[in-house]
């Protein structure tokens, strides 16, 4: 057989560009997973969707329950396309059982219970060091302006490279936090309260002024 024609599982949003920001419970669900020829994977590799899925029909991408706004596409509109494709995987599901359509998300006492804020990702407080030549050229009287962009809403925050306490000053998770990690969880929790909040933060958070991941101010 033709291993270009077999069939394999796609990540929809592919898993080298979702999972540094994105929780494995969120990236590796059924609601990312497609199923796809061995040699469209390849083609398709580590791209986005709104890049790939630009030169699919709309019919094709129908029949894999791919929501139609094009905006859920882009990587910080990922966990609205994952609830939208939710609710079409249920809705196909409910028809085939003969049960009434999907009408919606509704709200559940039984969601992934929250770990507590000692669960947040543990970061190590002694390596890796902190670039330091950079690090002043990019400080401020606050601090080291830093972003995020988490289901289309951005948090503006600064990063104190000496104690590592972000403050979030603007957008949603306001207030003072003990590490990246700790403000990440926040904003997560504050835009998704119903998934597990954990994350990265020096893979989450973006130095403003020069684009690059917190993660490039370290050594």
């Amino acid at each position: 057989m033709n291993t270009g024609a077999r069939i394999e599982f796609h990540h929809v949003f592919p898993r080298a560009r979702v999972q540094p920001v994105y929780a494995k419970e969120e990236w590796n669900s059924l609601a990312n997973l497609a199923f796809i020829t061995g040699q469209t994977n390849k083609m398709i590799s580590s791209s986005l969707p709104d890049a790939y899925m630009q030169g699919v029909a709309t019919e094709r991408l129908a029949e894999q329950w791919i929501p139609a706004d094009p905006e859920l596409r882009t990587l910080d509109r990922f966990p609205g396309f994952l609830a939208a494709r939710r609710a079409l995987l249920v809705d196909v599901l409910n028809r085939l059982l003969g049960l009434p359509a999907y009408a919606g998300q509704a709200a559940h006492q039984d969601t992934d219970e929250l770990p507590d804020d000692e669960a947040v990702i543990a970061e190590d407080r002694a390596a890796p060091t902190l670039v330091g030549t950079r690090v002043q050229e990019l400080r401020t009287e606050q601090g080291i302006e830093i972003h995020a962009i988490y289901e289309g809403r951005r948090a503006q925050a600064f990063y104190d490279p000496s104690s590592r306490i972000v403050s979030i000053h603007s957008g949603p998770g306001r207030g003072e936090y003990e590490s990246p990690s700790g403000a990440a969880a926040a904003v997560v929790r504050a835009l998704n309260p119903h998934i597990k909040p954990n994350r990265n933060g020096w893979a989450f958070w973006t130095v403003t002024s020069t684009g690059n991941l917190l993660q490039s101010i370290r050594q």
